[in-house]
């Protein structure tokens, strides 16, 4: 219970009214994640962009490409492993970005990756990223971003994302549609490869209003629901859970953004 107190703490600030400017440069992401019979995971994460971004009709949803200048940290902990990564975006123009990170920052790996890219006309993103890896095998990945816009709320975006000599891939993909008034409904599904093993994921997602969300869809076969709570613009609060075959997974999130 003492490890919700600040949850609760936090939760209690959203009842405060919140501005009439929806746009956000900060997002800032909490989840615990319980297995069944098994061990917990946290993951505590922060975004910043240095531009404002305006949301798609849904208060988490902002659009399917990075178009700006950005900087990401992430922490996660499980029972056996902790993990502090950092990784970032620099547009030099409107269409020439660097990016570069690190993973398990000050631990046994110390991963990085250094990377360049190009952004044409807002809608197609290229980039390639070497990846240095402290006890594993050096990479090169490329990744190709496209979003077709169909109207103002509505988009078809799709990624690949695949090693240089493509025996590593994935390909994902985000349909978001406004039914009417404040009802919209996304579906995201994602097909990955990593030597020979597959996998693929179909999720579903119906917003009934700006306030609550129902979500549906299969990981890897298996069955999963979620549902998020929006109390404004700024702060909601999500759950899920995924019954694989080694066992349910139970996830609770909550989310600010500025």
């Amino acid at each position: 219970m003492k490890k919700l107190l600040p949850v609760a703490i936090i939760l209690a600030l959203s009842s405060f009214s919140s501005v009439a400017d929806e746009s956000k440069q900060s997002f800032n992401y909490v989840n615990f994640a319980h297995v069944d019979g098994g061990e917990n995971a946290y993951h505590i994460s922060t975004h910043y962009f240095l531009a404002p971004q305006q949301h798609s009709g849904v208060w988490d949803d902002f659009g399917y490409l990075n178009t700006d200048s950005n900087i990401q940290l992430a922490y996660q902990r499980t029972d056996h492993y902790r993990d502090l990564s950092v990784s970032g975006e620099w547009f030099a123009t409107k269409e020439w970005f660097v990016s570069a990170g690190s993973s398990d920052v000050g631990h046994i790996n110390d991963d990085t990756f250094v990377g360049f890219g190009y952004l044409f006309d807002n809608k197609l993103k290229l980039s390639a990223r070497y990846e240095k890896h402290e006890h594993a095998n050096n990479h090169t990945m490329l990744t190709a971003e496209y979003n077709h816009q169909i109207n103002d709320t509505d988009y078809l975006g799709v990624t690949l994302n695949t090693e240089s000599d493509f025996d590593t891939w994935s390909l994902a993909s985000r349909y978001f549609m406004h039914i009417e008034g404040d009802s919209f409904f996304s579906v995201d599904m994602s097909h990955s490869d990593y030597d020979g093993f597959d996998k693929t994921n179909v999720i579903a997602n119906y917003y009934i209003s700006r306030n609550l969300s129902f979500g549906a869809g299969s990981y890897d076969s298996d069955l999963g629901i979620q549902a998020k709570y929006f109390f404004n613009d700024k702060f909601n609060l999500g759950g899920s859970i995924i019954d694989f075959d080694d066992g349910e997974i139970y996830q609770l999130s909550f989310t600010a953004q500025y």
